[in-house]
């Protein structure tokens, strides 16, 4: 029901390892209460037992969450990073919008083409996401300089035409990298069954965060521009959160 590549059980089509080992695990239990036994001289009652010799559950679901730690971490640096080099509070949180989005539109993805969420399709996630973000960052770059440079123009009009001028070349650049993981899909055995998942996901992030890109996130940048906000209230109350936010930080650290 599955093979074994360099350590990693590689699943075959409609078969679930660490399913199949917890049904396994269940049938120990069930019929260990009819196991022979026998009464030793002494008195002492001696059952048969049986022993996994060889169990890697454990270790695939410390790995596994291991992987989805990192993607969060990943995914938490990234925002933050967004936050500094933009140094746009709401064209940050718009990016970052795209993120989170884009992700769960993967995991359907991949339900919908029977993808098993193992350790190496969840790399193709952590490998796109810095490609994911950038698409955002592109499109929300133009959209803001176009702001700047023509603030007399109708918001909605700056938005399309900054969308309409980078969306040929967020299509190429997307295009560019999906077609140079073709001959992945082409590979056959166990190196198929252990790296063609990666390339699904990783082209299914690609192509997600591409659609998310070009059709939703014009319509939240409309959204977070079109709100008139203080910048003195705000900037009052954004320095307060963060104090508070580092003062809980260092308590944190030393306590």
């Amino acid at each position: 029901g599955a093979d074994v590549v360099g350590g990693v059980v590689v699943a075959r089509d409609g078969f679930n390892p660490m399913e199949a080992i917890g049904h396994i695990k269940n049938k120990i239990e069930e019929i260990s209460p009819g196991l022979p036994s026998k009464t030793l001289a002494d008195g002492t009652k001696s059952q048969l037992k049986i022993i996994p010799f060889y169990d890697r559950s454990e270790l695939i679901d410390e790995t596994i969450g291991t992987l989805e730690e990192a993607i969060s971490l990943q995914l938490l640096i990234a925002l933050l990073v967004v936050i500094i080099i933009v140094f746009n509070l709401r064209a940050s949180l718009v990016i970052s919008a795209v993120l989170p989005i884009s992700v769960v539109l993967v995991f359907i993805a991949m339900k919908f083409f029977n993808i098993q969420a193992n350790i190496v399709a969840l790399s193709g996630i952590a490998i796109a996401i810095g490609t994911m973000i950038d698409l955002a960052i592109i499109l929300s770059e133009n959209v803001l300089k176009k702001l700047e440079d023509s603030p007399e123009v109708p918001l909605v009009k700056n938005i399309y035409e900054g969308s309409a001028e980078v969306s040929s070349a967020i299509l190429t650049a997307v295009l560019t990298t999906v077609i140079s993981f073709a001959p992945v899909f082409a590979l056959q055995a166990a190196e198929g069954k252990l790296f063609i998942p990666l390339a699904y996901t990783k082209t299914f992030a690609l192509i997600t965060a591409f659609l998310v890109t070009v059709l939703v996130l014009p319509s939240l940048i409309y959204v977070a521009f079109k709100i008139k906000i203080n910048k003195r209230k705000t900037a009052y109350y954004l320095n307060g959160f963060l104090v508070v936010l580092g003062f809980w930080t260092i308590f944190n650290a030393f306590w």
